[in-house]
């Protein structure tokens, strides 16, 4: 074979494979780029600011609904981008109250009382979201009393008759220091090893 026509099959081989990873880098580039414009299309992009009750729903945090003046409400949207809050507003068609619903999630539970402060507002109170104490059981008609030791339940002794039968810990190492401080009678020689 020519040394020639060995060249231009190299030439022709590489040439499909530069072709080859260009048309991926084509294709991803372009799946990405319609991933993109979905993303925005959805509103997907929005982390800050005034959004809608869809995106706010996909957040599993309870929501949090605050009330301010219809006035107010620019005054609202400006320090929400200031501090970094997703909401929206929510009114009921026809209300004419003068006041419309802030709607985020507890997520931004600082940031709102931060902008409620900032505007004048007093602060809201925290919503009671724990639940009450378990009402207690009622007492038996009849007291329960202590059943004997030697009872038991038979699987194991109770912690309290293990607690008896067992000595303290440190009282046995008192005791064993003790005795070795009587016994020991002076310095003892140690022989030392030699290679």
């Amino acid at each position: 074979m020519d040394v020639s026509a060995e060249a231009a099959d190299l030439v022709v081989k590489e040439s499909l494979q530069a072709t080859e990873s260009a048309a991926k880098l084509l294709g991803s580039g372009i799946k990405n780029v319609a991933a993109l414009l979905l993303a925005m299309a959805k509103d997907d992009y929005k982390v800050v600011g005034k959004t809608n009750s869809k995106r706010l729903a996909r957040d599993p945090s309870p929501a949090e609904v605050l009330r301010i003046r219809k006035e107010d409400m620019g005054q609202f949207q400006k320090f929400a981008k200031e501090f970094g809050i997703l909401f929206f507003f929510a009114q009921k068609k026809g209300n004419q109250s003068g006041y419309v619903n802030v709607v985020s999630t507890q997520n931004y539970a600082a940031q709102l009382n931060a902008v409620m402060e900032a505007m004048g507002y007093p602060i809201p109170q925290q919503t009671q979201v724990q639940e009450e104490e378990a009402p207690k059981k009622a007492r038996t008609r009849v007291p329960q009393e202590k059943s004997l030791k030697e009872r038991g339940t038979g699987s194991t002794p109770s912690r309290t008759e293990a607690a008896e039968q067992k000595p303290s810990v440190k009282k046995r190492l008192e005791y064993l220091k003790s005795v070795s401080e009587q016994t020991r009678t002076g310095p003892e020689k140690i022989k030392e090893k030699t290679r």
